[in-house]
């Protein structure tokens, strides 16, 4: 089982990565190898809507040379992505939501369906920090990643979230704990 956790916070030490810690530790403790992507190291280039990746049937088929794909190969031999983003204006990180837009070219053109999709059984969830609760801030995210899931045929596994609260340091034990339940339960849902 493997696991890849986009990282899409553009501080070092950030709350994002340190809630993504603690539920890839726990993976691991469950016999899932996690790969951690910190995007704020890659140069990823916007989708420009081209549409000639739709040409290329069995690959990722961008035309940009960029680092996007090393990360869609790691996305393709994971079982689980996991998008992980700090909250700032009710979306991910330019930096998460460019590779979530370059994932448009995993898909094909419907004419050809048996490679409409690269993504196969695939596994999505996210983490999420921000100022406010979830439910209200990390809403649009989370519909997002539910609708690519689900256009992709996919699975979505739900997500992990952590308020800060003004003091800079969201990993309280009752979040740690909740990170630990939530990677129980995605390498649950992996294994079975």
């Amino acid at each position: 089982m493997k696991a890849c956790i986009l990282l899409g916070n553009t501080r070092i030490k950030s709350n994002t990565e340190a809630l993504a810690d603690v539920f890839a530790e726990e993976l691991t403790a469950k016999g899932v190898e996690v790969t951690r992507v910190p995007l704020r190291e890659k140069n990823i280039q916007p989708c420009v809507g081209c549409d000639i990746c739709h040409s290329v049937l069995d690959a990722f088929g961008c035309v940009k040379d960029d680092d996007a794909r090393a990360i869609a190969d790691e996305i393709l031999s994971s079982d689980l992505v996991v998008f992980a983003s700090p909250i700032y204006t009710w979306l991910p990180t330019p930096l998460l939501k460019a590779v979530m837009d370059r994932m448009y070219a995993f898909t094909k053109y419907p004419e050809n369906a048996e490679a409409f999709n690269l993504l196969k059984n695939q596994k999505f969830a996210m983490i999420a920090t921000s100022g406010d609760d979830c439910k209200t801030n990390c809403d649009l995210f989370d519909e997002s990643i539910r609708r690519m899931a689900n256009f992709a045929g996919l699975f979505y596994l739900g997500y992990l979230s952590a308020r800060d609260d003004g003091n800079g340091d969201v990993m309280k034990p009752e979040v740690v704990n909740a990170a630990r339940a939530f990677a129980e339960k995605c390498a649950a849902a992996l294994a079975g």
